[in-house]
């Protein structure tokens, strides 16, 4: 009885682990950018076997984070979907032509600090998968490249 539970409790965390992930979220433009080091703020993600789920992290100033992602299902369409992208798109060294495609599943999520500083984020991940990459943007002047 007592292997079963332990066995129980391994494969619960285990699962638990399997749906989350981390995002780091490097700054490439305003003021975390020009800080030496480069402060690199880690997001913590979950719910990412569905296609919703909350985020966390803390500012390099210490504020803390957190809001909701949703991501869409991979559709043949054209779209100029993306205003992060558009913007932000060439200095972070992704193309800025974004249209959805097979096997790649569009997101947004949107973020509140303690300190009232907003996120809005865009990113682009592998159907079935927990990696991708995007930007995002927040109220205080910064942009960061996404990496996941």
């Amino acid at each position: 009885m007592r292997y079963r539970l332990v066995a129980g409790m391994f494969c619960t965390a285990i699962a638990v682990a399997a749906c989350s992930t981390t995002v780091n979220m490097y700054p490439i433009q305003g003021p975390f950018s020009e800080r030496k080091p480069l402060p690199v703020v880690v997001a913590h993600v979950d719910g990412i076997a569905g296609n919703t789920g909350n985020f966390d992290f803390t500012t390099p100033d210490g504020a803390k984070c957190s809001g909701r992602w949703s991501s869409v299902a991979p559709q043949m369409v054209s779209t100029s979907w993306g205003t992060l992208f558009t913007t932000y798109g060439t200095i972070s060294g992704f193309g800025t032509t974004v249209s959805n495609a097979p096997g790649v599943n569009k997101g947004q999520a949107f973020g509140v600090c303690t300190d009232n500083t907003t996120f809005d984020v865009e990113f682009l991940t592998g159907s079935g998968t927990a990696n991708g990459y995007g930007l995002a943007s927040d109220s205080a002047g910064n942009v960061y490249k996404l990496i996941f």
